[in-house]
C-alpha cells in the first residue's frame, strides 16, 4: 500500500469517526429538546398525544408538516411554503433560520468531495479526475438536500418549540387549525 492509498484510508476513517459523532450529537440534541418539549406542552392527563421520533423523521424525509403530518412543506423543489397549508403552522418565524440548513448544504457537499476524491486517489485515478468529479459531486450534494436539509431544520425547529401556530402559540401535533 503505497502513501497516497494511507491518506485516503485515513481521510475516509475520519469521516466515518465524524459521521458516528455526528449522529451521536444529533440523537442527543432531539433527545434532550424532545424531553424540554415534552415539559413545555405540559402533557395535562395524557390528552395530547406526541407523535414518536421515528414519525417525525418520517414525516421529513416525506418533506411534511412536522406538526400535523399533512400538510406539504414545498410548493415546489427549492420553494417552501411559510406556512402549513393543513395547519396553518408558520414553519420559520426568524429571518436568519436558513443558516442551520445551509450548514447541513454545505456538509453534504463537502463529506461527499472528501469521500469522493479519497476513493479516487486510494486507486490512483489522474488527477484531472481528481479535482472534476469531486466537483461535479459538490454540486450534486448540494442541491440535492436542499429540501431534505430544510425540512430536518423545521423538524428541530418543532422539537426545540420554536415553530409556531398561526396564533402566536407553539404548533401542537394532531391539533388542525383553520386560516384567521
Amino acid at each position: 500500500m503505497n502513501i497516497n492509498q494511507q491518506i485516503a484510508l485515513a481521510i475516509l476513517a475520519a469521516l466515518g469517526a465524524v459521521g458516528v459523532l455526528t449522529l451521536v450529537g444529533v440523537w442527543l440534541i432531539i433527545g434532550m429538546s424532545w424531553d424540554e418539549f415534552a415539559a413545555s406542552r405540559g402533557n395535562k392527563g395524557g390528552a395530547e398525544v406526541r407523535p414518536s421520533g421515528w414519525v417525525l423523521v418520517g414525516r421529513a424525509l416525506a418533506r411534511k408538516c412536522p406538526a400535523c403530518g399533512r400538510g406539504r412543506m414545498f410548493k415546489s423543489y427549492f420553494g417552501m411554503n411559510s406556512t402549513c397549508p393543513a395547519c396553518n403552522s408558520t414553519f420559520w418565524k426568524n429571518e436568519g433560520e436558513w443558516i442551520g440548513p445551509m450548514v447541513i448544504d454545505y456538509s453534504a457537499a463537502v463529506t461527499g468531495v472528501l469521500a469522493s476524491w479519497a476513493v479516487l486517489m486510494f486507486f490512483g485515478f489522474s488527477e484531472i479526475a481528481q479535482l472534476t468529479i469531486p466537483a461535479a459531486i459538490a454540486v450534486a450534494l448540494g442541491v440535492g438536500v436542499v429540501p431534505w436539509s430544510r425540512s430536518f431544520w423545521t423538524l428541530f425547529l418543532y422539537v426545540t418549540n420554536e415553530m409556531t401556530a398561526a396564533d402566536g402559540s407553539a404548533a401542537k401535533p394532531g391539533e388542525p387549525r383553520l386560516p384567521s
